[in-house]
């Protein structure tokens, strides 16, 4: 009987059905609404939930984008949750595109605790004194929608143009159960130059259990094993 009930429960987890709806590949007008939608997605293994809930958006600029044309994909690994957002950011000489992309992470009842949050942006480029970069605020333990008041407030940064780049920035941090983040994308043409962006990703991590821990490091030595006998052979 707890046999089936437990599989039961993981057949819900898998199909979505159980909590909130899993997170799907779609524009983000489809996620920021009205009315902005929650979602989950689930990790390995199976049951580690992460919910996404209150999205919003907002752009500015000489060369505004709409939501319609940032496409979400859910990022999911071992021990791993995220969002990554893909769109044509692109501006020339003179130019300017900003956008304003917010979200929360809460860990499911019974999950993990996350305990580190990482930024990265893909596929940009630039020429003369364009610049492509994406700040991201983030409060740790509350939201923003109070100021962050009970929580701890910090930023990442990530960045392209004429002087360097840093394409990943990462905080790690004591376990928390809730993580509010607002992402700054900001695209400068400058005089005569450009700047392009394809992609930006969210991942947030956690602490494996003890007993995962345990199985993954008796995996990995079982690894290393037949890897030297492979090569006595």
């Amino acid at each position: 009987m707890k046999t089936g009930l437990v599989a039961l429960l993981l057949v819900l987890v898998g199909t979505g059905t159980a909590f909130a709806d899993s997170c799907l590949t779609n524009t983000y007008d489809n996620y920021v609404g009205p009315p902005s939608i929650s979602c989950t997605i689930s990790v390995n293994p199976p049951g580690d939930l992460k919910t996404f809930s209150n999205f919003s958006y907002s752009t500015s600029g000489s060369n505004q984008m709409p939501a319609n044309q940032i496409t979400v994909n859910p990022v999911a690994f071992p021990y791993i949750a995220g969002l990554m957002f893909n769109a044509p950011w692109n501006v020339t000489s003179g130019q300017t595109q900003d956008s304003l992309i917010g979200f929360t992470v809460t860990v499911g009842s019974g999950s993990p605790l996350i305990n580190d949050l990482t930024l990265m942006m893909f596929g940009a480029g630039f020429t003369g004194i364009g610049s492509a970069s994406v700040s991201e605020t983030y409060c740790l333990g509350d939201t923003f929608a109070d100021g962050c008041a009970h929580g701890t407030t910090g930023t990442l940064f990530t960045f392209l143009n004429h002087t360097g780049s840093k394409l990943t920035d990462t905080v790690n941090f004591a376990g928390v159960s809730e993580v509010d983040v607002m992402k700054d994308v900001l695209l400068s043409g400058g005089d005569g130059g450009t700047a392009v962006l394809s992609g930006i990703e969210n991942q947030f991590s956690e602490v494996p259990e003890p007993g995962s821990l345990s199985v993954l490091g008796g995996g990995l030595i079982t690894m290393g094993w037949l890897v030297r006998r492979k090569l006595s052979l």
